[in-house]
This record gives C-alpha cells, structure tokens and sequence, in this order.
C-alpha cells in the first residue's frame, strides 16, 4: 500500500482527457443563445471562457457564518505522526471495511457490470436489499409505481446511488455515534457527501473520458476523517465547537490542534487500513489541496478528477449548510490552471448542480430517522447573540438582491383559507384541489411533528408530484423545528400556522410565527431592508437551490413559498 506521506509514491491511473470550458460554454449557448455574441477571454490551457453578468434569479448567497478563504498549502501539511495517542489507539480499534461494500465497489466501476451483477452481490445482505427497495420507492424519485425487485432498484437507482446507499450503511454501523450532538453531526455530514458525489457526477459527465466511478467514490469518501472523529471522539468533537477560534486559524488547523492532525490525514490514515485504492487515498489526503496529492507528471485525468472533487465540495457547501463553521475555498491553483477557471465559483451553480444537491438533500431527508434536529443547519433561524453576530458580519456586505420580496398579502394567504385544521385533530383530507387550507398547532416539538405528518399526508393522497413536495417537504420539516421552544411543554402557548394552495401544477405554502418576528430576533436597531438582508442569509440554501419564491411580511412573522 502506497505510503500517505511519500509523495514519490504515485498511483497509476489511465489515460483521460477534456474540460470543464465545455460544459459551461454549452450552458451558455442554452442560456443565451451564441456565446460568440458575448465577451469572453482566453485561459492559459487556450480554451475560450464566456461570462455573463448574472440576474437577480442567478445571485448566489453565501449562507450566514460561512467564511470564504482562499487555500494554503499549510493547512494541510500536518502529519500523521502529530496524532495523539489516545486518537491513534481509537481509530485502531475501528473494524475493517466490511466485504459487501468492497465487492460492490468493485463490481460497480468494472467495465462488464449489470444491474443484474450489482443486484446479486446485494441481494445477499437483506437489510441492505431493503434499504434500495425503500429508496427507490421513497417520494425522493416519485415513480408511479412500486419496484419490488432489487434488480429493478439497481437498475433505476443508478450505479452511483447505490454506491452511496451502501457505503453510508455500512460506514453507519462502524461508526456508530456515542450522543445525540454527534448523531445529528453525522447525518448532516453525510447529506454533505451525497451532495459533493452527486455535484461532482454531474460535473464529471461534462468532461470526457474522466473516471466517474473514482469522482463519485471520493465524493463520498472524502470526509470519512471527520465522521470518524465524532464516531469515536465525541467530547473532542465537541471542543472543536466550542474551541475559541484563534485569529486566521482554519477549520483544518483547528482540528490539528485538538485531535493532533485533521480530517483529511485521518481519513487517509482509514483508507490505508481498510484498503482503498492508493489514488482514492491520497486524493482523501489531499482533497483540501489538491496541488499536494501527485506530482504535474502524474496522469493529467486523476488530477483533473481531484479538482473537480475539490470544487464540488465547495459548491456543494452553497446549497447544504451541514454545519455551523463551514469554510467555502476558492478553486485551488491547480484547478485555475487545469480547468481554465477565470470566474467565481458561485457562477458554476447551474441548473444540473441545483438538480444534483436537491437529489442528495431530499435523499438524505427521505432515510432522516431524526426529523427535527437534524436538518437545522440546513435552515437555521438565529435570535439573541446568534442574530447580533450575523447581523455584524451583514452590516458591510453589499447588497445584490433582494431575493425575499415584502408581501402584504402572505397573512391574507392564511387568514383566508377555506379550511382549518387544529391541533390534535385528526387529519383532515380538503374538499377540493383549488382550496387554501390551514393547520395550527403549538410550538412544541409534538405541534411541530403533527403539522408536518398531516400536512405531508394530504400532498401525498393530493399526488402532488414529487417535484413540488419534496423541497416542499424538506422545508417545511427544517423551518417548523426552528420554531420549537424548548421550553414548550403546554398546549396553552403560541401557535404555528401552516395554509398551502395547490391547483395540480403550483403549489404554494405559507408559514406565519411569532417567533419568526423580525423585532424578537434580529438587533432592534436593524431597519427593515437590513432584517430581509438577515433572512436571506438564512435561508441561502433555499435560494441557491432556487426551489422557490420566498416572500416576507413587514414584520416576518409570516414566510409564503411559492414553488418554482
């Protein structure tokens, strides 16, 4: 097995070729018809680049508490023989990958692979063969019929979802997480990977002949360091987020600091021992530099493939905000000079991008066996010093939107609805398609449970198709457990108002609070244009994603979602 720190040591990888230019030159034709007719600039692999100044609709938020910094080859040079020993003897008790997931794996990337072969070697692990069933014919795909055959799940599924499905099942049970904290971590962290897998397939099918199964198996694979750290580590896991951060240091320096290498050095550190290919395990190494994994003479596809990891991760962060403290880097200088990269990272969130992170994040939210906490980082609401601090970090940034409009109709949206349900009412299926119907509970975390079961019920005998309920649903889920106090355990207290409008192809949907009052969260010095500029940073993975309309009432309380 190749040494992680000898970088003399290279794997072998075939011959591969293309670029990224093409991809986002065919966009632009689809977009705005000749690029010809636009400006456009030469990089240094000679490949014409076109730009183009982006509308309201194409503005990219960065989500609040997000820091952009450009990468260093010192963030990462941290060795393995700084890990302390108590980390060291942890990770060594960590079992083997099991052999399921290395057969798949195995089988999944040869060239003479079937549905049939893959569906065979599953097969084999019931709960595994259950668990593509269950996907394939969650409301995440929206098939009209039900699948029964694990072949057929295979089949529809895709080579590379079920890769997913079978290393984070697997990967679930050797890491099992010790407390709620690190358990909900996980999920998140997970979501993250499938989003990185899934943006860097999509990337990937726009650059020829560039291993697609190595890009969508690193995608996945690329921070199995950190979801090691808050399996077998979760007290100092938790000091990475209280740890007082130390002016300019990185997240990576950080976690040397406290674990004595990070992430990226230990997630190698586990793809030497369960033995994953050489170039898959240093690409984990050095997924955060890209530069520092092979040298200019190694293969030009493997390092192309790495960059294009590098930069799905970063996407991937703009639509999924999977923790508190995520840092976006920009696109490393290899990936400049490989992939002729001369425009903002943003400006690559493009329709496919948007269509991969909803597949991953609906996914993720389909198998959530949390359904509250674990999809608050996703949309997150801030009140107290949390909105004090966002409210800093926003005072100087230049506004581009504004992507929430103010609306005075959202409360009539609810206050005129044709139907009303209460909490603990049975559910109630409405008279007819064209009816606004509304639904009020406490906000508790039992309100909060029974709003989004009931609601979710109706769209589901509505068949409501699963392009306008699954972003739907997903928001709704995150945006309710915002709302929940922990201190509300009477029924006797504020209520949560849900109404939704469908009539076949639209679906809108509104929300209205007290506790999403602008005056009882954000600094009571902030003007109303400032408190939407607020909001949008807390709802810019919503807005990246571009799944809906959002519009806002003067004073917040109400949110109204008009699916796109």
């Amino acid at each position: 097995m190749t040494d992680i720190h000898d970088s003399s040591a290279r794997p072998i990888a075939g011959n591969h070729s293309g670029g990224l230019l093409d991809w986002i030159t065919n966009l632009i034709r689809r977009m705005f018809g000749d690029p010809a007719e636009t400006s456009s600039t030469t990089s240094s692999n000679g490949a014409a680049l076109t730009n183009h100044e982006g509308s309201d609709s194409d503005i990219i938020i960065a989500p609040g508490g997000y820091q952009i910094r450009r990468p260093s080859s010192t963030d990462s040079t941290n060795s393995l023989d700084n890990l302390l020993p108590d980390v060291r003897e942890g990770l060594h008790l960590l079992p083997p990958l099991p052999t399921v997931v290395l057969e798949l794996m195995k089988e999944i990337q040869s060239e003479t692979s079937s549905a049939s072969s893959v569906a065979n070697i599953a097969a084999n692990d019931p709960s595994l063969a259950a668990s593509l069933l269950r996907t394939v014919n969650s409301a995440a795909f929206g098939l009209p019929n039900k699948i029964n055959s694990v072949s057929q799940a295979v089949s529809y599924l895709g080579f590379g979802s079920v890769r997913s499905l079978v290393v984070q099942m697997r990967l679930e049970r050797m890491l099992p997480q010790r407390n709620a904290q690190a358990a909900a971590e996980a999920e998140d962290l997970w979501a993250h990977a499938l989003a990185v897998s899934y943006i860097a397939s999509a990337l990937a099918e726009r650059m020829p002949d560039v291993d697609r199964g190595f890009i969508a198996t690193l995608g996945l694979l690329h921070d199995i360091g950190r979801m090691a750290m808050l399996s077998q580590f979760p007290d100092r896991a938790a000091k990475l987020r209280a740890a007082k951060i130390v002016e300019d240091e990185t997240c990576l320096q950080r976690e040397a600091r406290i674990f004595g290498a990070d992430h990226a050095a230990i997630g190698a550190m586990l793809g030497n021992r369960w033995q994953l290919p050489a170039d898959l395990t240093l690409a984990i190494r050095w997924h955060h530099c890209p530069e520092l994994a092979y040298h200019s003479t190694d293969p030009l596809p493997l390092r192309k493939a790495l960059c294009l990891v590098q930069i799905a991760d970063q996407l991937a962060k703009y639509c999924f905000a999977y923790t508190e403290d995520v840092e976006i880097s920009e696109p490393s200088p290899m990936a400049v000079e490989l992939l002729g990269i001369d425009h903002p990272l943003e400006q690559m969130i493009d329709a496919k991008v948007r269509a991969a992170a909803t597949q991953a994040i609906l996914l993720a939210d389909e198998n959530s066996n949390r359904p509250a906490n674990s999809v608050r980082p996703f949309l997150r609401l801030r009140s107290g010093e949390a909105a004090v601090q966002l409210a800093a970090r926003l005072a100087n940034e230049r506004a581009d939107g504004p992507r929430i409009q103010l609306c005075d109709s959202c409360d009539e949206f609810i206050d005129q609805a044709a139907h009303t349900v209460n909490f603990p009412a049975s559910r109630k299926r409405p008279d007819g398609n064209n009816q606004t119907n509304r639904f009020t509970a406490p906000v508790t975390a039992d309100g909060a449970k029974w709003l989004t079961q009931t609601i979710w019920g109706q769209w589901e005998e509505l068949s409501i198709s699963a392009k306008l309920r699954g972003p739907s649903r997903a928001t709704l889920r995150a945006l309710l457990a915002n709302l929940v106090r922990p201190d509300s355990k009477s029924a006797n207290v504020e209520t949560t108002e849900v109404a939704y409008l469908w009539n076949a192809t639209d679906l809108q949907f509104a929300v209205r609070s007290p506790s999403m009052a602008f005056a009882s969260r954000f600094p009571k010095t902030a003007d109303i244009a400032h408190c939407r500029r607020m909001l949008e940073a807390e709802l810019a993975n919503i807005l990246n994603l571009g799944w809906f309309d959002i519009e806002t009432s003067a004073d917040g309380t109400t949110l109204r979602f008009h699916c796109k």
